[in-house]
Order: C-alpha cells, then structure tokens, then sequence
C-alpha cells in the first residue's frame, strides 16, 4: 500500500513589480495555517517518508513550517518542473519515487494539486469526495491510499480518499 499528501501551498503575498512570483512569501494567514496544518498531520499520525515540492519561495515556506508543526523529519526534495505544474506532470514525479518508500508528500501549487486529487481520487459519493470537488484553496491537504506495491503502478481514479481537510475547519 502506498499513501499520497497533496499538499497545496498555504497563502502567498500578492506578487508585485519588485517580487517574482517564485519569490513570493507566505502572508500572516499562510504561516498560521502552515502552523494548523501541521499539528493536524501530527494529530492524525501522518508521516510522510518524503516531501518532493515546487522550489518557489511560498512552497518551499510551507514545507519548512508544515514539518516544523508536525515533528516530522521527511526527506526532502525540491524539483523545479513541479512549479505550476499539472496533474499528469504530478503524477509523472510520484511514479518516479522510490518504491522502498511508503509514503510521499507533493507541495505544490493550484490549479494542478487541485486537479492531481481529482483525478487520482476514486469516483465514489462521500462527503470527502464532494468537498475535495468544490475547492483547494490554500494550505489544504488530501490523503490519498492506493493498493499497490510500486509507484509506477499508481493509477487516475484508484486512490481511496481517505482525508481532505482545510485549514478552516481547523479554526
């Protein structure tokens, strides 16, 4: 069995002349939901044996502080095609782990970590599925476990949803 964070990055400052949009650090709102998100994943027992993530500064932010809040000590790896990246450029990196890992975390950004939880997620009616269909906003973390051996094997609409959680409900 193989579990799967998505993990979209918590909010950013709004970009300016001055400050690129890779550059962009997390706002007030963003570090304190970094902050909730992480004692989630720590209350929850989520441990993720790896973190790949975008290298944009507010991604990069997100993964620090998250780790920081949950106690965790993942590896970590940053690579620069998952910026705005999409689902199947998601999918393409998680297949790419290695299989001794059980389980891996992507930080990334929307619309593409909205549509990767889409698409993996299986079809079925529940209250997890219907949430996850009608927003990702920032900082919000899916869960997703597939049976499998290998991530290659990883397939769109085989993961069981087994969470989905916004920082709002955590207020």
């Amino acid at each position: 069995m193989k579990t799967l964070y998505l993990l979209r990055h918590a909010k950013a400052e709004p970009g300016s002349k001055e400050l690129g949009d890779r550059d962009r650090p997390l706002s007030v709102r963003g570090r304190e939901a970094c902050g909730l998100i992480g004692i989630y994943i720590k209350t929850k027992g989520y441990k993720p044996s790896l973190i790949i993530s975008s290298p944009a500064a507010r991604t990069r932010e997100t993964v620090e502080r998250v780790v920081k809040a949950a106690d965790i000590n993942p590896l970590q790896q940053y690579i620069d095609k998952l910026y705005l990246a999409t689902a199947d450029e998601i999918l393409h990196y998680v297949r790419l782990v290695n299989d001794t890992l059980p389980s891996v975390m992507v930080v990334g950004h929307n619309p593409g970590m909205h549509h990767a939880a889409l698409v993996l997620a299986q079809a079925e009616r529940s209250a997890l599925r219907m949430g996850l269909e009608l927003k990702y906003p920032t900082a919000t973390l899916s869960v997703l476990q597939f049976d499998c051996e290998y991530w290659h094997e990883l397939d769109m609409g085989a993961g069981r949803l087994i969470d989905f959680i916004m920082p709002g409900q955590l207020n």
